[in-house]
């Protein structure tokens, strides 16, 4: 696994620097004659028309099918000496040359800069700057680029209107550490009074972001610290980034301002959009009470179209077509499979919607667990490979994990869970770089990783509840015992919102796979597999 920062940092050099190189002025955000109502008193741009954060409302957002997806160049893991620095507003670290933004915008844009805003355990809990639908999430970091291709440096583009291209990412909270962030978090203790820095040894940005980005809102703002500068070319994010409580604590209380006060809160508030337009890269969801989009509205009626059709003709028993769907049967809908024991003729067989031909995929599921030990939820075998794609819930007495197997290689994530109830797990996995995330009940936890480069086979075999010995053996070694529904598989890593819609029960429906779709895929369950009336939402 790669580590963002090295568990060694060279620590030599720790020195005092000028936390306030961009302006002699001192600033606040909250306290004092010049917090941020009165900046536009001593720097006019801070009273502009294009000023940032914003509130990115999805109702009124743009959809924009022709904007690129970014292309990163020297994001990846690399050496050198990072200094990473407490300005007395935020932590700092600089960034090497060689990291540029090669496509997507218009022109290169190369990197310089990235730092962190967050809130504070004194005022409020949250503090990222922009605002999704007036929701501030926990934190918030920006990876500060100049247009490298018309400006010679950041210094000569910072108050060009083309000169500048800001990457925002705001961080959630979860139930797992994020190891990514595990180095960094510590050092901030080394940094902690304002003006202090010290050298990092290793670098690796990209595994401190998301897995999807591809999914990003677009807007023109400026600087969100005087001198508020209208120069930013500014791409929000869509996809949190998870981080522990207990981390998301120490970023607010290690570090201290120029008043020698713990450094919280320091983050703008959202200003006018004015007439600017926000765009997106995807069709956000509109939250509760808001209309939908003409094209949502065609998406959800051919889903409604699908399902009517499909209702009463895809469930099969051993053979034995079962009765077809009625309103006044809901005792086949929703669909709720019970495996009493562990029987080893007791399965579920899937037909899949499409071959299971993988660079990436996310499975989501509901379970009601019974039994103790290792319960093996799905299990796909191709051309002789005993374990190509299987997904294992262990709730033992001292040991709570998630596991799962890609093509014979193995990853476990513990969690602290402890639940008697309906328990959504969901696992995202990304060849290219072989990331995995667990998510639990719409909770990320940490990333681990697992074959990257590898592509799952298709033309393979699919069942729930038990493990498959061999191309077409079942076992009843680790089989499952309980309540399954919802168990759906995408050939993709699907966004943060996504996880949580099907999490919800008012989401229900809305969202189903496209390999395994419950209620639509063909299935045919065996031995002493159940149809229960016991839906998680009831």
């Amino acid at each position: 696994m790669m580590e963002i920062f090295s568990a060694f940092v060279s620590a030599a050099l720790v020195c005092l620097v000028n936390a306030g190189a961009h302006t002699d002025i001192h600033w606040t955000y909250k306290e004092g004659s010049l917090d941020q109502m009165h900046w536009a008193t001593k720097f006019p741009d801070c009273g502009g028309k294009k000023q940032s954060p914003i509130d990115i409302q999805r109702r009124n957002v743009r959809f924009n099918p022709d904007m690129l997806k970014l292309e990163l160049s020297g994001y990846e893991a690399q050496n050198g000496l990072f200094r990473m620095t407490n300005n007395g507003h935020r932590v700092q670290i600089d960034l090497p040359d060689t990291m540029k933004i090669t496509k997507g915008l218009p022109g290169e844009f190369t990197a310089v800069q990235m730092h962190l805003h967050w809130g504070g355990l004194d005022s409020e809990l949250s503090g990222a700057e922009h605002t999704i639908d007036g929701v501030r999430y926990m934190a918030e970091l920006h990876v500060v680029h100049y247009n490298s291709k018309k400006y010679n440096s950041f210094s000569e583009a910072k108050d060009k209107p083309d000169g500048l291209a800001v990457l925002a990412f705001v961080y959630d909270d979860g139930h797992f550490e994020n190891t990514y962030y595990s180095d960094f978090i510590s050092n901030l203790g080394k940094i902690q009074f304002a003006g202090q820095s010290m050298n990092i040894s290793n670098l690796d940005v990209r595994s401190m972001l998301p897995e999807n980005l591809s999914n990003f809102f677009r807007y023109e703002g400026s600087l969100t610290t005087p001198p508020c500068h209208e120069s930013i070319i500014w791409t929000v994010f869509d996809t949190p980034i998870t981080l522990s409580q207990n981390q998301i604590n120490k970023l607010e209380s290690s570090l201290m301002d120029l008043d020698n006060k713990t450094l919280w809160n320091d983050y703008r508030i959202a200003q006018p959009l004015n007439d600017r337009v926000v765009e997106s890269s995807f069709l956000p969801p509109l939250g509760k009470g808001t209309f939908c989009r003409q094209e949502e509205i065609e998406s959800r009626l051919h889903r409604i179209e699908g399902l009517i059709t499909s209702l009463g003709k895809n469930m099969y028993s051993g053979g034995r077509s079962l009765r077809p769907f009625k309103p006044e049967h809901s005792d086949l809908f929703p669909l709720v499979l019970s495996f009493d024991d562990k029987n080893a003729d007791t399965y579920a067989l899937a037909q899949l919607s499409k071959p299971m031909d993988l660079d990436a995929f996310t499975v989501c599921m509901h379970v009601l667990l019974k039994g103790r030990g290792v319960n093996t939820v799905i299990s796909y075998s191709s051309n002789g490979h005993d374990n190509e794609l299987m997904v294992s819930i262990t709730d033992d007495t001292n040991v709570r994990e998630v596991g799962l197997w890609i093509s014979n290689e193995f990853v476990n994530m513990p969690h602290s869970l402890k639940t008697q109830d309906w328990t959504n797990y969901c696992v995202t996995w990304s060849s290219h770089s072989g990331g995995v995330d667990l998510w639990i009940n719409g909770m990320g936890g940490e990333q681990r990783h697992l074959q990257s480069s590898h592509m799952i086979s298709p033309g393979g075999t699919l069942i729930l509840g038990k493990d498959q010995d061999g191309y077409l053996g079942i076992s009843n070694t680790d089989a499952f015992v309980g309540k399954m529904t919802d168990v759906n598989i995408w050939d993709y890593v699907l966004t943060t919102a996504e996880i949580r819609d099907q999490f919800l029960c008012q989401k229900n429906g809305t969202i189903a796979g496209n390999v395994l779709s419950w209620g639509s895929s063909k299935l045919r369950i065996f031995g002493g597999v159940q149809l229960d009336n016991q839906y998680r939402c009831s």
